[in-house]
């Protein structure tokens, strides 16, 4: 009998031609108020406020004291309350200028089994797992590979990086270089992007175009929120 072994690479980098520019958005309606549904992403227990995750989009909704104390991270919760607008962010702000990603430390790694409980539109898995629930990249076609129910490994691999200005045109920062990933077999994803939230269970959020994805690391408390790192996962079935 032969295997076949497929490999399926996605190489994204995001984050190492970025480009600095402010933007400001005017909300001019009232704050609604009503019930709101959402996978529960971060909060502040001081201000009763929740950012809920539905399909892509984050949302921020302030609610009470008692509706924030039965939360638990990437809960799928239904919460009363009034709808608010973005963050307020005091931003300093250089002239627009192009950013590249440059290694920070050391790369952490580590590998999680669990299951597949549900693929995205956006190409995100959903993985249950001993160390609560993992959201990933994956391939196009990945539910063609994958499906519910399924036991899946994911390796992970993080470094931390710093964001350096590109000094002139055609120019390159210096300090260390980020190698590129040599091809696993697998679902393969590299991405940059901030670090969201480092939560209780040892999962790091991670910000990304496709929306936020998680992963476990042995050592969550040595990362920071807003800082920038470098992710890649590879999703192999088990």
């Amino acid at each position: 009998m032969k295997t076949a072994v497929v490999l399926v690479t996605v190489l994204v980098l995001v984050g190492c031609a970025l480009t600095v520019e402010a933007q400001t958005v005017v909300v001019g309606q009232a704050p609604a108020t009503g019930k709101y549904s959402g996978m529960a992403w971060t909060w502040d227990s001081a201000r009763s406020i929740v950012t809920l995750y539905d399909a892509g989009k984050q949302f921020r909704v302030q609610t009470t004291p008692d509706q924030i104390a039965r939360l638990n991270h990437h809960q799928w919760v239904t919460v009363s309350g009034t709808l608010l607008g973005p963050e307020p962010i005091e931003t300093v702000l250089l002239p627009s200028q192009p950013m590249t990603a440059l290694a920070n430390g050391p790369a952490v790694s580590t590998e999680v089994s669990g299951t597949i409980s549900a693929i995205d539109a956006n190409g995100i898995a959903t993985i249950d797992s001993a160390r609560g629930p993992l959201r990933v990249w994956v391939a196009e076609g990945a539910q063609s590979r994958f499906s519910a129910g399924k036991p899946v490994k994911v390796i992970v691999n993080v470094q931390p990086v710093r964001m350096v200005a590109v000094a002139g045109t055609g120019g390159q920062a210096s300090g260390p270089t980020l190698s590129a990933p040599a091809p696993i077999p697998g679902d393969q994803a590299v991405v940059v992007g901030r670090i969201l939230a480092v939560n209780p269970n040892g999962t790091l959020s991670v910000e990304s175009p496709r929306g936020p994805v998680s992963v476990w690391v042995p050592d969550a408390a040595s990362f920071k929120i807003g800082d920038f790192v470098q992710l890649q996962t590879v999703v192999q079935p088990s």
